[in-house]
């Protein structure tokens, strides 16, 4: 058996597993659907959904440009064709897009970066057997763009810095990778206001080649700026606005002040160090321990990301996932106390974390709203002790959503009332409303059984904030 867990094989193994996690109903964090596809599906297909405040025309503080660029080729197709596809088909297309363009590039790049045979087997090995490639780089988020985004710089940089360093090479016309730096930079930016904090200890490399080929200043500085005034000549114009979008910078501006952050979660300092690093890393955090490879440049990105973004108070752990990738090109199993049963444990909490995240995590959600969808329950539906029901999944120009003490359009479809953690009994006392009215929640949660009935659930659910009365599953409950 362990014979069979050679690299080889298990890297092999790892191609059905993430095309079968990628194909999976977990849902991990609200941003993936609130900052993608529920917002540009409104905007390409039509559907009626909740447009989250980094997309408010009053404030733009998210760029439109990178959602049109990633998934509106798809999005336009299916439209143009009239393709007869439901919203879960397109969500399923749309998560094997970016599947695939995570792994060509990551892979690509990695493989192109890397000195060595040995170092390049190393780093695309553990890369792929990772949680976060096989999960979180599979799911809508824009930190899996920013993610291929900054690994093709890195990779470009890195080069630049080979260059710099071998005189004999010091001659080599480096025009169109300046150019893609350039237009690269500009997009992660536009992408995400966090991008810059990856780059700038590395860019030491890019300014000294810049210092010895001051010409190259001039490819660099047009690949960035006229892709960066086209996203802002887009947005103005998507935004409807009088007045030039830049919307990083707003970003910027609106996450820079304290009592803004305090909306979303303020966290110790020491958060990303001292907490979201370990549940990135695993056991593969003691591989890093070495300074083999402190001179490098994706430790040195590493280092870079780690401490600007420190920065900030609000530290989440999908903000890291774009270092996996470097993190598993310094790992250095040369060390005498790396053990070789020590990969066993790495297999162990990947395989774990997989299941938790890739299948688990708040799992029941889109098989609920598709179960909603195709049986046309329109009406009320309240979701209690979930994460925010993605509208764009019922594939309806009808629908609403409202937070507890907000009033109801009765002229919509389907009404979704995003109650949290509220009691159901002070839900039901505002309602005046005499359409069908259903609960999704928690079996964990369900505690009803007089005022609803069953009509269906699913096991693969796992709500982990209410963890004190912990069953698996959720369902969906009509109100008597």
């Amino acid at each position: 058996m362990l014979k069979l867990l050679n690299w080889r094989n298990v890297y092999l193994l790892t191609i059905p597993i993430r095309i079968i996690l990628t194909l999976s109903n977990s849902y991990i964090h609200p941003d993936e659907h609130f900052q993608s596809i529920e917002i540009i599906s409104n905007k390409i297909l039509g559907y009626s959904t909740n447009i989250s405040w980094e997309f408010n025309n009053d404030f733009p503080a998210r760029s439109f440009v990178p959602l049109y660029f990633i998934y509106g080729p798809l999005l336009y197709v299916i439209k143009f064709l009239n393709l007869n596809l439901t919203p879960i088909q397109i969500w399923y297309l749309l998560r094997l897009q970016i599947c695939l363009i995570n792994w060509v590039i990551i892979d690509f790049c990695l493989y192109w970066m890397l000195p060595t045979k040995h170092e390049r087997i190393k780093a695309l090995f553990f890369t792929s057997t990772s949680f976060v490639s096989l999960v979180f780089q599979n799911h809508l988020f824009s930190n899996s763009i920013e993610t291929c985004l900054l690994i093709f710089v890195i990779y470009i940089i890195d080069d630049l810095r080979y260059i710099q360093e071998n005189k004999e090479l010091k001659s080599m016309n480096k025009t169109k990778s300046l150019l893609t730096l350039g237009a690269l930079i500009s997009f992660g930016i536009f992408n995400r206001i966090t991008f810059p904090a990856f780059i700038i200890l590395p860019s030491w490399y890019l300014l000294t080649y810049i210092y010895s080929n001051l010409k190259s200043i001039i490819p660099l500085t047009f690949g960035f700026i006229i892709p960066t005034i086209s996203f802002i000549y887009l947005d103005t114009y998507l935004y409807n606005s009088n007045s030039f979008v830049i919307a990083p910078l707003n970003n910027l501006l609106y996450n820079s002040k304290f009592e803004n952050l305090s909306n979303h979660g303020i966290h110790p300092y020491y958060t990303h160090v001292l907490v979201n690093v370990p549940q990135l890393l695993g056991p593969g955090l003691i591989f890093m321990i070495s300074k083999n490879y402190i001179r490098t440049t994706p430790f040195l990105t590493i280092l870079s990301g780690l401490f600007f973004l420190s920065i900030f108070p609000h530290q989440e752990l999908r903000f890291l996932i774009p270092l996996l990738p470097l993190c598993c090109c310094c790992f250095d199993l040369t060390q005498k106390f790396v053990k070789p049963w020590m990969i066993y444990i790495w297999y162990v909490f990947n395989v774990v974390m997989s299941l938790l995240m890739g299948i688990f995590h708040q799992g029941g959600i889109i098989p609920a709203l598709e179960y909603i969808r195709e049986n046309d329950l329109k009406g009320i539906h309240i979701w209690k002790n979930t994460y925010s029901p993605p509208s764009w999944l019922l594939g309806s120009d009808s629908v609403e959503t409202v937070l507890i003490g907000q009033s109801l359009n009765n002229s919509k479809e389907f009404t979704i009332i995003d109650a949290m953690g509220s009691s159901i009994n002070d839900v039901i006392k505002e309602l005046n409303d005499d359409r069908p009215t259903y609960l999704i929640t928690p079996l964990a949660s369900y505690t009803y059984g007089s005022h609803f009935k069953p009509l269906w659930n699913t096991t693969f659910h796992i709500e982990l904030d209410h963890l004190d009365n912990f069953q698996l599953g959720l369902g969906i409950y009509q109100m008597i």
